[in-house]
């Protein structure tokens, strides 16, 4: 028995195409897109656009350029650490005392004995330090006008206070000759360093104004730095 001529014919594809389209373009549109798999939608024009004016817009120090790292912030604190190293290296302090300057000076040694006190350490004019009121000058004092005693009031307690005020006037004498002699021979020596100090400064403004014709001729070539 044969069967009707509807069980015979097969089923229409219910794919559809857009609005427009002829008849049965919708159906080979279909069948591409599976056989090619789903793309992916592009970009309208419209967004490019909006991508490339806000990365314009971005400060150039936070753009990494091709092959770069990006770069640190240019206001960074003085002493931060950007890329390894400081942004100013600031050499620390150094203690004038402490700075030593490269002479020769051999003071006479009769000089160093009358400087210094018997039975203490010889006198070292580098590092001795006078203060202010040692070095103030004195007053010249006007000796005072003898008083004749008479012989017959010389006796045990006139010898007595005679002898220590010696001996006081004597002790004196030489505290104030020793101080002397040390400000004598401190002097020498800082004579003989200043005029060395004179000669190094010189050599130090010639360095500095040969660092700044460079400089000032780097910045007139390159701008200032």
């Amino acid at each position: 028995m044969a069967r009707p001529v509807s069980d015979r014919t097969p089923a229409p594809l219910l794919l559809g195409g857009p609005a427009g389209a002829p008849p049965g373009g919708g159906a080979l549109l279909g069948l591409r897109s599976l056989l090619q798999g789903t793309s992916k939608p592009k970009e309208p024009a419209s967004c490019l656009l909006k991508e490339k004016e806000r990365k314009a817009a971005l400060p150039a120090a936070t753009v990494p350029g091709p092959g770069l790292e990006t770069a640190g912030p240019t206001d960074a604190p003085p002493g931060a650490v950007v890329g390894g190293l400081t942004s100013r290296d600031t050499p620390s302090p150094v203690d004038p005392d402490t700075v030593e300057v490269l002479m020769t000076f051999e003071p006479d040694p009769a000089d160093l004995a009358l400087s210094s006190i018997p039975g203490h350490e010889t006198f070292d004019p580098r590092r001795h330090r006078f203060s202010e009121e040692e070095l103030k000058p004195q007053p010249i004092m006007k000796k005072a006008r003898k008083i004749q005693v008479p012989e017959e009031q010389k006796d045990e307690k006139y010898w007595s206070r005679r002898y220590k005020n010696n001996e006081a006037a004597k002790r004196s004498r030489d505290a104030r000759r020793l101080k002397e002699n040390q400000i004598s021979v401190r002097a020498a020596f800082l004579e003989k360093e200043n005029a060395l100090l004179r000669q190094e400064v010189v050599a130090v403004r010639q360095e500095l104004s040969h660092y700044r014709a460079v400089l000032s001729r780097y910045q007139a070539q390159h701008g200032a730095l």
